[in-house]
């Protein structure tokens, strides 16, 4: 008689046991959740815990919807997956309960803008350091005849080649630096005649800036700037020239309307210090998320660092975005209801 190998059916074997898989200390565990709590909270809501002001936090603003939107959709799948998370799957759907909280208003209009003024087109478009398509900036503005146009790194070359790409248009041009500065240093702005007898001052900034007043614009200040970047060198800037915003959108300043790149957001709270009082073009638009910089990416993901801001009792209509070969940047085209 043959003999049979020993197996699951052979009783001197004794009953099979399959080794459990081992689980992490319970304070492995705890550790682990904690470390995953906080670094969404870090990447998530830095502002609400005073980070955004410092390097590389201050950077999460440019995915901070879609990561968001990430973070709910995968936290989501693991509580329905893996339930017995709960203790650490619970807080990271409360942080980004928080962040959307602070996202969703940015997508829904406000309604129809006070319209006591007359109508003035703005636009901004900055052109990283001249290197805007000349050609291509003059068809967008023949086009579409801004009242104001305001060129955040755009110096005396820049300006020079604009205007000499459109004498028909009739605009009157200024730039915030002089000839021997850099385009990357200067502001220019670009007023049409239909804004009349305008005048023109310097605003000292890290990057001058230029305040516009008089003619139709009646007793509202209008200033394109350009603000210092939240990058290292200028880090320290950054949050002084946000606060100086405040000469323009305070209560009790008087209208006014700044437009320009000003390297912030929302999602910053120096930001939202700065601007106390104003209202941004993009969020009453319900386009508060639509990426301005880098153009190279899509425009859901990104910054909208290029705004038109209103205050004053100063209205706005609508937020259209236009794409210039040669920058960076998309340009922003807003209208604005002056005060009479």
């Amino acid at each position: 008689m043959s003999r049979s190998e020993p197996g699951l059916d052979d009783p001197t074997t004794g009953p099979v046991t399959v080794p459990r898989r081992r689980r992490l200390p319970r304070a492995s565990r705890v550790a682990a959740g904690l470390v995953v709590v906080v670094a969404v909270a870090v990447l998530l809501v830095p502002d609400r815990l005073g980070l955004d002001r410092f390097l590389p936090f201050v950077g999460f603003v440019l995915v901070r919807a879609p990561a968001t939107l990430a973070v709910v959709v995968i936290g989501l799948l693991a509580l329905a997956v893996r339930a017995r998370w709960w203790p650490t799957i619970v807080p990271v759907l409360v942080i980004a309960g928080v962040s959307t909280a602070a996202l969703v208003p940015r997508l829904v209009p406000d309604g129809p803008a006070p319209d006591d003024g007359p109508d003035i087109v703005v636009m901004v478009q900055n052109v990283d350091r001249g290197s805007a398509d000349v050609p291509a900036l003059a068809a967008i503005l023949r086009e579409r005849r801004p009242d104001v146009v305001v060129l955040p790194e755009a110096g005396e070359p820049f300006r020079q080649r604009l205007v000499a790409a459109i004498p028909e248009l009739g605009y009157r041009s200024w730039s915030s630096v002089p000839a021997s500065e850099a385009d990357a240093s200067g502001t220019a702005i670009l007023a049409g005649p239909s804004l009349g007898d305008v005048r023109v001052r310097p605003v000292p900034a890290r990057f001058p800036w230029l305040e516009v007043t008089g003619g139709a614009l009646g007793p509202t200040r209008l200033v394109g700037a350009h603000l210092a970047s939240p990058v290292p060198g200028l880090i320290d800037v950054w949050p002084a020239e946000l606060a100086s915003l405040a000469r323009w959108c305070a209560p009790g300043t008087g209208p006014a309307v700044v437009v320009g790149d000003l390297n912030g957001t929302l999602d910053l709270a120096a930001f939202r210090a700065g601007t106390a009082g104003c209202t941004d073009a993009g969020d009453a638009a319900g386009k508060g998320l639509l990426a301005t910089w880098p153009q190279a990416l899509p425009r859901w993901l990104g910054a909208q660092l290029d705004h038109v801001l209103v205050s004053g009792g100063v209205g706005v209509d609508g937020f259209d975005v236009v794409e210039v070969p040669g920058t960076d940047h998309r340009g922003v085209l807003v209208t604005v209801h002056a005060r009479a």
